[in-house]
C-alpha cells in the first residue's frame, strides 16, 4: 500500500511534463483600471481548464491552443469571450453590467480572503464529486484540511471538534444546519440546496475576524446575485430526493426564486438493502424562496427564506433495550442583507431569523427541544488601492428551551427502567465589534490584521480576538501564508452540561502553495491550543497536498496530514486528544472521456479513533441490569483503520444554449468494506458486536436546466 502512494505521487510528479502552452495575463476594471482579484477564467470546451486571477489581478493558463474560446467573468462585471489567436500576454478590462443589461449584477461585497488560506468550491464542484452526494458541506469533507471522523456533514478542520466550526450562509451565522441530525448533533446532509450556490469558501484555520464565533475553520457560503431576463428551472431527480428550481425576473432590477424538494426513503432503500438496512425511514420536504432586488448600481437586498419539516427513523440497539429511535423536526430561518456602495466605501446590513422544534423518542423517553436565534450586523468597508478596512458590529441572541424525560442510567434503557426529567431555558446574548485592515506593501507582500471584541454583561465574560496575518508573493509560482490568532466561541449546552460555555483557540500557521504547468503543490504547518471546561487540548499538524494532470485526459491529487494532539484535564490527567491522528490520506483520479462523460475514483485511508474499552461488569441489585465500567481515558485504545474507496461517473449534456443536462452516478465503499464505527454488547456484556460505518451504496440521478 505504501508503495502504491509513493508511486502516485511520483507518477503525479511527473505528469506535469504533459502541458501545452502557457498564456498569462491581467484583468482589470474597464473604468478605472484597477487589478481585479479573483476574477475566473476557463476554456469554454473544457471548464476544467480554468484559473482565477491573483492578488495583483494576473493569471496563468496552462496547455491553451490558438482557437481556443476563453469566458472571463467577475460579480458585477459583463461575462466576455476572447477567441486565443496567438499566444501572448493579455490585458483584459472587463465592465460592469448596467441596469439596462441582461444581466443584471452589482459587486459583490467583497471578502478579505486574499490574504488568508482558502479554498473555493463551485456548483458544479459538488455536483461532480462523488464522496458530495450533491450536497454541499459533505463536498467540504474532501479538502485536505476536513479531519472528519463520521460520515455525516458535520465538519472538522485541522483536529478540532465540528462544534467549533463556523458556518455562515449569505454573511450570517447558520446554526443546527444538518439534516437528519440525531440528538448528538451527528446529520447526514446539509439543509442547502446546491443549485442555490453560487460558491463556497473554506478556510480550515486562522479564519477572518470579519466572521465571529468561530475557533476552527469556516464555511462561507454565498448565493448568487445574478438577475437574467430568460426565466431559468432545474428538476433534479435521484433515488432519495426529487426536486424542482425556478427563477423569474420580476423586472430589470429584481428576481425570484422558488425551490423545492422531497426526499423519500423507499427507493434509496430497495436499492441498498444491507448498507442502509439500521434505517426504517426517513422523509423530508423543503421550501425555499430567494427574492433578489437591485435598486441601482450600487445598492442590493437579498431575501432568503427556507422551511423544512423532516422525520426520520432507525434501529437503536443497547444492552438492555432493541427497538426504534424517532425523531421529528421542523425548522425555519429568514436570511436579510442591504448593501450601500459609495465610491470606495460600502455599508452593509445582515440579519437572521431562525427557529427550530425537534423531537427525538425510544421506549420511554420524549425530549424536545427548542431552539430561537437572532442575528443582525452592520458593516462598513473602505477601500484604497494598496489598504483595506472593515468594522462593524454583530448582535447574536440565542435561546434554547429543553423538556423532556430520559433515562436516569445510560446502562439501563428500555421498559420499566427509571427515568428523569428536566426543564431547562438558556440564554446567551453576543453583542460584538470588530475592525480588519490590511495594508499592500509594494507588489508582492499583504500585512493584515483584526481585533474583535464582545460587549460583556460582567466582566467574568470578557473576551477578546486577534489576529495578524501575511501573504508573501515569492514568484509568479509561490506564495506563503502565515497567521497568528486567538479566537473565541460560545457553545450552548450540550449533553450534561447545562449552561453556555466559552471555548477560546491559540492558532498559529504557516502555508506553502505552489502553481505551474498543471501541478499545484501546497504544504501546511499547523498549531493549536484550545481550552474549554478546565480541559485544554494542544495540537499540532502537518498538511501535504499534491495535484496535476498526469496524461492530457487524467488528473489526480493526493493530500497527507499527520495530527498530534493530547488533552490535558484541570487535575493533571494527559491522554490522547479525539483527533490525535498519525495519518489521514486522501487520494483522487480524474479521466475525462471524448464524448464528455467524466469517471472519478476517491479514496480514503485514515488512522482508527480513540475508544474505551471494556475492562469490567458489575451487577446493579436494584435494577437486575449489568453495569459497566470502561477504562479511563489515559488508557484508551484505536479503531483499526478507516478505509474507502469510492467510484462515480457523470457528464454534463449542453443540448442548447438554455438546455443542459448534468447525470452522475457513484458507488461508495465500492470494495464493501467494514469500517468499524463502535462497539456493543448484550446483556450480560458476553458478547461484543461491532457496528459499522457505511456499507457498499448506489447512487444516481440528474439535474434538467431548461
Amino acid at each position: 500500500m505504501i508503495r502504491f502512494y509513493l508511486s502516485l505521487g511520483l507518477f503525479l510528479l511527473n505528469g506535469y511534463v504533459l502541458f501545452g502552452q502557457k498564456l498569462t495575463g491581467s484583468i482589470i476594471d474597464g473604468r478605472n483600471g484597477e487589478s481585479l482579484i479573483g476574477a475566473n477564467l476557463y476554456v469554454k470546451s473544457d471548464w476544467r481548464k480554468g484559473t482565477s486571477t491573483d492578488i495583483h489581478g494576473k493569471f496563468t493558463l496552462n496547455n491553451i491552443k490558438q482557437g481556443d474560446t476563453l469566458v472571463i467573468s467577475y460579480i458585477g462585471y459583463k461575462e466576455l469571450f476572447h477567441i486565443v489567436t496567438e499566444i501572448r500576454p493579455l490585458d483584459i478590462a472587463l465592465q460592469p453590467n448596467t441596469l439596462n443589461m441582461d444581466v443584471i449584477v452589482v459587486t459583490a461585497e467583497k471578502l478579505a480572503a486574499e490574504e488568508f488560506t482558502y479554498k473555493r468550491i463551485s456548483r458544479l464542484d459538488v455536483y461532480l464529486n462523488p464522496s458530495a452526494k450533491a450536497d454541499p458541506l459533505l463536498a467540504v469533507n474532501s479538502v485536505p484540511a476536513a479531519t472528519t471522523l463520521d460520515e455525516s456533514a458535520n465538519i472538522s478542520f485541522r483536529g478540532s471538534s465540528p462544534a467549533e466550526t463556523g458556518l455562515f450562509f449569505n454573511n450570517v451565522p447558520l446554526y443546527d444546519a444538518i439534516r437528519f441530525s440525531q440528538l448528538n448533533g451527528i446529520g447526514t446532509f446539509s439543509v442547502f440546496n446546491t443549485a442555490m450556490v453560487n460558491e463556497m469558501l473554506v478556510f480550515p484555520g486562522n479564519p477572518p475576524l470579519e466572521y465571529g464565533n468561530t475557533t476552527s475553520g469556516l464555511i462561507a457560503i454565498q448565493t448568487s446575485e445574478e438577475i437574467r431576463e430568460t426565466t431559468s428551472n432545474s428538476v433534479t431527480l435521484s433515488p432519495a430526493s426529487y426536486g424542482g428550481l425556478a427563477q423569474r425576473s420580476t423586472s430589470k432590477k429584481s428576481a425570484l426564486t422558488l425551490f423545492s424538494n422531497y426526499q423519500p426513503s423507499s427507493i434509496i432503500k430497495a436499492l441498498n438493502p444491507e448498507a442502509l438496512d439500521d434505517i426504517q425511514k426517513f422523509q423530508s420536504v423543503d421550501l425555499g424562496i430567494n427574492f433578489l432586488n437591485h435598486f441601482n448600481d450600487h445598492t442590493i437586498l437579498k431575501v432568503f427564506n427556507y422551511t423544512l419539516t423532516e422525520g426520520y427513523d432507525f434501529s437503536y440497539q443497547s444492552p438492555t433495550f432493541q427497538g426504534t429511535f424517532k425523531q421529528r423536526k421542523q425548522r425555519n430561518f429568514t436570511v436579510t442583507n442591504f448593501r450601500h456602495k459609495v465610491n470606495r466605501s460600502e455599508w452593509s446590513l445582515n440579519s437572521n431569523i431562525s427557529f427550530s422544534k425537534a423531537e427525538f423518542g425510544y421506549a420511554d423517553t420524549d425530549i424536545t427541544i427548542h431552539n430561537f436565534d437572532a442575528f443582525f450586523s452592520a458593516n462598513y468597508r473602505y477601500q484604497r488601492e494598496n489598504f483595506y478596512a472593515k468594522t462593524g458590529l454583530s448582535v447574536d441572541h440565542r435561546k434554547q428551551k429543553f423538556t423532556g424525560t430520559y433515562y436516569a442510567f445510560d446502562f439501563a434503557e428500555g421498559d420499566g427502567f427509571p427515568t428523569t426529567s428536566n426543564h431547562n431555558t438558556v440564554r446567551l446574548n453576543r453583542p460584538e465589534l470588530y475592525v480588519y485592515t490590511k495594508y499592500y506593501w509594494g507588489k508582492k507582500i499583504i500585512l493584515g490584521g483584526g481585533l474583535r471584541k464582545n460587549i460583556p454583561a460582567t466582566l467574568r465574560d470578557h473576551y477578546l480576538s486577534m489576529q495578524l496575518n501575511t501573504r508573501i508573493q515569492l514568484n509568479t509560482h509561490a506564495h506563503i501564508t502565515m497567521a497568528w490568532g486567538k479566537y473565541h466561541k460560545y457553545s450552548l449546552p450540550q449533553n450534561d452540561i447545562e449552561n453556555p460555555f466559552l471555548i477560546a483557540s491559540d492558532q498559529l500557521s504557516a502555508d506553502l502553495n505552489w502553481n505551474q504547468n498543471d501541478l499545484e503543490f501546497s504544504t501546511s504547518i499547523f498549531g493549536k491550543k484550545n481550552r474549554q471546561l478546565n480541559r485544554t487540548t494542544e495540537l499540532f499538524g502537518l498538511e501535504f497536498f499534491l495535484k496535476g494532470k498526469i496524461l492530457p485526459k487524467l488528473r489526480g491529487q493526493l493530500s497527507y496530514t499527520l495530527i498530534n494532539g493530547n488533552t490535558r484535564e484541570a487535575g493533571g490527567e494527559r491522554y490522547p486528544a479525539e483527533y490525535d491522528l498519525n495519518y489521514f490520506i486522501r487520494g483522487n483520479l480524474e479521466y475525462k472521456f471524448t464524448r464528455g462523460w467524466t469517471a472519478s475514483a476517491n479514496f480514503i485511508l485514515r488512522d482508527g479513533r480513540h475508544y474505551q474499552p471494556l475492562i469490567n461488569i458489575t451487577f446493579h441489585e436494584g435494577l437486575s441490569v449489568f453495569e459497566p465500567e470502561y477504562a479511563p481515558l489515559t488508557q484508551q485504545k484505536r479503531l483499526r483503520s478507516y478505509k474507502g474507496f469510492d467510484l462515480s461517473i457523470s457528464k454534463l449534456i449542453a443540448v442548447s444554449e438554455k438546455f443542459s443536462i448534468i447525470v452522475f452516478g457513484s458507488a461508495s465503499n465500492v470494495l464493501d468494506i467494514k469500517n468499524l464505527r463502535s462497539y456493543t454488547y448484550n446483556f450480560d456484556y458476553s458478547v461484543r458486536q461491532a457496528q459499522y460505518f457505511s456499507r457498499r451504496t448506489f447512487y444516481f440521478g440528474m439535474v434538467i436546466h431548461f
